[in-house]
């Protein structure tokens, strides 16, 4: 398929997709419409479409710049209050993430890289931007974040209910 013939398809695809997930009001709802959408589209209309390289600079630039005006000055002084259990639970979850991907790539199952991308926490669109720029297998590391964020909404208010009410 054509990359720019198909750009606008794949945009309104992906735009539909992430209007519905948001009027659903599932958590990161824009994102994993826009997924779902798209990846259903590939399968029933049998396509074969992956984005152009050059497009990747843009999601970066749009990523970054949704980082940035996501600050807050006074996120500096909640940070001075959080320090320590935001750095500990930090090198903790980047550590249990570097282990697993070593277990993972010793067992042939993924490339260290793949699999570091893959269980790194965080937000799964900027990972997913890593990956496409890297060259690492973003299909596999969509795959991780998707689960891990469906798993989350599906467990999370039971898990609540449980320890902390």
């Amino acid at each position: 398929m054509n990359y720019f013939l198909s750009l606008p398809i794949f945009l309104l695809i992906g735009t539909t997709g992430g209007f519905i997930g948001m009027k659903c009001k599932i958590p990161a709802g824009a994102l994993i419409g826009s997924l779902l959408a798209v990846v259903c589209f590939k399968l029933v209309a049998r396509v074969d479409w992956d984005i152009p390289k050059v497009f990747t600079f843009a999601i970066q630039v749009f990523v970054g710049i949704m980082v940035g005006a996501s600050f807050q000055p006074e996120m500096l002084k909640v940070m001075g209050k959080v320090m320590l259990p935001v750095i500990t639970s930090t090198i903790f979850l980047m550590g249990t993430g570097l282990l697993l991907s070593m277990v993972f790539a010793r067992f042939g199952i993924l490339d260290m890289g793949t699999a570091y991308l893959g269980t790194s926490p965080g937000a799964m669109s900027a990972l997913i931007t890593v990956a496409l720029d890297s060259g690492k297998d973003a299909m596999v590391i969509t795959c991780f974040h998707f689960f891990r964020v469906v798993f989350i909404i599906l467990t999370m208010p039971v898990i609540y209910k449980l320890f902390f009410r």
